[in-house]
């Protein structure tokens, strides 16, 4: 017996006994489900109380059937053909070949190995490129031909908008194996991606990407100290932690370093560092605002555009384009040829990212700390941390699979297993092995991370009126000064695509 089957079959006896003695338990999914504003956990959530016993939610609801063998592939997105490891592709969420890699890779192997037995289906994967449009065109073309090539696919929210409104996705809600208000599914997801009374895409707790692409800063230890800023975590646990602190900071620390009285060369201390262009993105969201949300009908509400919208958004613009400590498009990017070794040689104190950005600085010597984005103010409720749409991960079912009912079947409950397991044992060993124990390097980073994944957040602005919120992007680049003009000239573009992206959902629907 191989190592694999053996795993395997082991796995699929404990789920089995698990099953089995759910049973007996009163309390169901269906009657109790879990509250959709409840703050997931799930990094330190093991599905054991303190006395150690088992307090997860039982899975009884799924079928106790098997498909033959039904080979259920997952179409991946990538970028540039990059493959795990990569910047586009940090780490492999869907399926690994062997179970003899790093803890998360073992997991998913072995997570894989039970539901592959549980079902008798086999789990596999291919990569596909966004760029050219290539993701969207093949699965347009496995729609038109109906040959079920995929039967789940990922994708990045910046180009899920065709794929939905070309009728290309199945409503998962329509699937009675999948159970969305589940603490599996992030809810803000959930609630995001609503189209109508439909759900095309979602980020269950099996996919790791979409973690990756949450907006963190990072500050440098070493500046912090030499610079005698003192206990910057304490600043988040008081709720002190703002834009205004962070500007304080960073004014604080730059300086003209190489004496031609300029802060303008990669000799010189900076107090902040964008690392892209998503900055600002990153700052608004930070400031628990989004450019549109969907109600409770499943339609698109725009929520931009009144005063305090401006006001924060011109406050962002003025910082990025006419302070002297902020060091984008400032420096030539051939003295620090790339985005961290700004951060990562001692020449800044924050760096505003992404998480996943912990895997190029894991090798760095001067220790860093992982932040929270600020809060607009001390005001503000709670912190907020956007999943940004060009790096993150979300996935759905091809419409073609709904012409065989025993396909939808066996691929929805293959989902809602590999998202529960993923939840309970695959998420917290990402999170302490691959995020904490190989890279931030002190407890209290740890607490920020666990600040950061439960105030992750969604904004259906920027996905489903994209070109309009990309605008943004780009304004302080463009020369242009005063938010409340430019709104005024492009406020009709933005009314003007909710109603043409509701007009769709009334169609679909």
């Amino acid at each position: 017996m191989n190592k694999r089957f053996y795993l395997r079959a082991m796995a699929w006896l404990m789920t089995a006994l698990m099953l089995l003695g759910s049973i007996a338990l009163t309390s169901c999914a269906d009657d109790e489900p879990q509250d959709p504003d409840t703050p997931e956990d799930p990094g330190t959530s093991d599905g054991s109380d303190e006395a150690g016993e088992d307090t997860r939610i039982p899975l009884d609801y799924l079928p106790q059937a098997t498909y033959g063998g039904l080979e259920i592939n997952v179409l991946e997105w990538s970028v540039s053909g990059q493959r795990p490891g990569q910047s586009w592709v940090p780490w492999e969420d869907i399926d690994v070949d062997s179970g003899d890699g790093d803890p998360i890779s073992n997991a998913i192997y072995d997570r894989n190995g039970v539901v592959e037995e549980t079902y008798d289906v086999v789990i596999t994967k291919e990569y596909i490129d966004v760029n050219d449009d290539l993701l969207t065109t093949a699965v347009r073309n496995n729609e038109a031909t109906g040959d079920l090539a995929y039967q789940m696919i990922t994708t990045r929210t910046f180009g899920i908008k065709a794929l939905c409104m070309e009728g290309l996705m199945a409503n998962m809600f329509e699937m009675e194996n999948l159970h969305t208000d589940m603490p599996w599914w992030n809810q803000d997801s959930v609630r995001s991606y609503t189209v109508g009374n439909a759900l095309y895409f979602a980020a269950p707790e099996m996919l790791l990407r979409d973690k990756g692409a949450t907006a963190a800063m990072f500050y440098n230890q070493k500046v912090a100290s030499d610079e005698g800023i003192e206990d910057l975590y304490a600043l988040v646990e008081s709720g002190d932690w703002t834009m205004e602190a962070m500007i304080g900071h960073s004014q604080d620390v730059s300086a003209d370093m190489d004496g031609d009285d300029l802060i303008s060369s990669g000799e010189d201390m900076y107090g902040l560092y964008g690392g892209t262009g998503d900055l600002p993105f990153f700052l608004y969201t930070g400031a628990a605002q989004k450019f549109a949300e969907v109600d409770e009908y499943g339609y698109l509400r725009l929520t931009f555009g009144d005063d305090e919208d401006i006001t924060i958004w011109q406050d962002i613009l003025d910082m990025v384009m006419y302070t002297d400590f902020y060091y984008f498009n400032k420096v030539d990017t051939t003295l620090l040829p790339t985005d961290y070794n700004v951060f990562t040689s001692d020449h800044t104190l924050f760096y505003a990212h992404m998480v996943k950005e912990v895997l190029n600085l894991r090798n760095m010597e001067s220790d860093y700390g992982v932040l929270p984005v600020p809060k607009y103010d001390e005001y503000q409720d709670d912190y907020s941390s956007l999943v940004w749409m060009h790096h993150d991960c979300v996935l759905g079912i091809p419409a073609s699979c709904t012409t065989n009912q025993t396909t939808v079947d066996a691929v929805s409950a293959v989902l809602e297993h590999m998202s529960y397991i993923s939840y309970y044992d695959v998420y917290p060993i990402f999170y302490d092995t691959i995020i904490l124990g190989k890279s931030a390097r002190d407890e209290q980073s740890k607490e920020m991370l666990e600040l950061i994944f439960r105030t992750r957040s969604f904004d259906p602005g920027q996905y489903w009126i994209p070109k309009e919120t990309e605008h943004f992007l780009f304004i302080y680049s463009n020369g242009h000064k005063n938010v409340s003009s430019v709104w005024a000239s492009v406020e009709t573009a933005f009314t003007t695509g909710v109603e043409a992206y509701n007009n769709l959902v009334d169609e679909l629907n």
